[in-house]
C-alpha cells in the first residue's frame, strides 16, 4: 500500500461517527424519571379535569376540576329527558278495515239512508233530480236507463249562491254510472238528463247517504 493509499484510509477513518451505547443503568434511570413524570401529570392534570379527584389542590388552582363538574350535570340533566328511541315492539299499526265493516259503520250513522227511485225522462226533453248534503258528505250512486243512452251532466250548486255558478263531476253520454261522491261544499247536487230520442226513457236512481230530497 503506497503512502498516498494510507493517508485516505487514516482520513476516512477519521470522520467515522461513533455512537453512543448507553447502559443499563441509564435506560432505567429515564424510566423512572418517564415514570414519575407521567405519575404527576395523572394526579395533577388528568384525575381533576376527569373524574373531580384532587388530590395535590392544583386542579383546583389551575380551573381543571370545573371541567369534571360540568361534565357530571350535562350528564345529569340528560338522564332527566324522556327517551325519544322507540323499539318495534312498540309501534303499532292498525289494519284497514274491510267493505263490509265500512258498510256496517255507515249503516249505524244517524241521518243515513237509501233510496231507490224511478225518474222518467220525456222525449226530446231534459229534467234535474238534486239531494241536499252537507259539505264533506259521502254519497253513493248507481244509476241506469232502460236501454237507451242519456247526455247528463253530475254537478253541485253552493247553497245560498245567486250568481248560477255550479261545478260539474262528470258530464257525458251514456245509459249507466255507478261511483261515489265526497261533496266539495253544501248545496244541491245531482244529474241533468237530456233524452234526444223520441221516445221516454226511464231512470232508475239508487242513492246511500246523508241527505234530503229536493227532486
Amino acid at each position: 500500500m503506497t503512502n498516498k493509499t494510507q493517508n485516505q484510509v487514516q482520513h476516512s477513518m477519521s470522520n467515522t461517527i461513533d455512537i453512543p451505547v448507553h447502559s443499563n443503568a441509564t435506560l432505567l434511570k429515564a424510566s423512572i424519571v418517564a415514570t414519575v413524570i407521567a405519575a404527576v401529570v395523572l394526579v395533577t392534570a388528568i384525575l381533576p379535569a376527569e373524574y373531580n379527584i384532587d388530590p395535590t389542590g392544583i386542579g383546583k388552582s389551575l380551573g381543571l376540576t370545573k371541567i369534571a363538574t360540568a361534565a357530571e350535570a350535562s350528564l345529569s340533566s340528560n338522564k332527566s329527558l324522556p327517551s325519544v328511541m322507540a323499539t318495534v315492539d312498540s309501534i303499532i299499526i292498525n289494519t284497514a278495515p274491510t267493505v263490509a265493516e265500512i258498510k256496517e259503520i255507515r249503516a249505524k250513522v244517524v241521518g243515513l239512508r237509501q233510496d231507490s227511485v224511478d225518474i222518467i225522462i220525456p222525449a226530446g226533453k231534459g229534467l234535474e233530480y238534486k239531494l241536499l248534503l252537507n259539505a264533506g258528505e259521502h254519497l253513493e250512486y248507481d244509476w241506469r236507463t232502460d236501454g237507451s243512452e242519456l247526455y247528463f251532466d253530475f254537478h253541485g250548486e253552493p247553497q245560498g249562491d245567486k250568481t248560477g255558478f255550479y261545478e260539474s263531476f262528470a258530464i257525458t253520454t251514456s245509459d249507466q254510472m255507478k261511483g261515489t261522491l265526497t261533496t266539495p261544499f253544501a248545496g244541491a247536487h245531482g244529474w241533468y238528463w237530456k233524452n234526444k230520442t223520441s221516445e221516454p226513457i226511464t231512470v232508475t236512481l239508487a242513492t246511500k247517504g246523508a241527505y234530503l230530497i229536493k227532486g
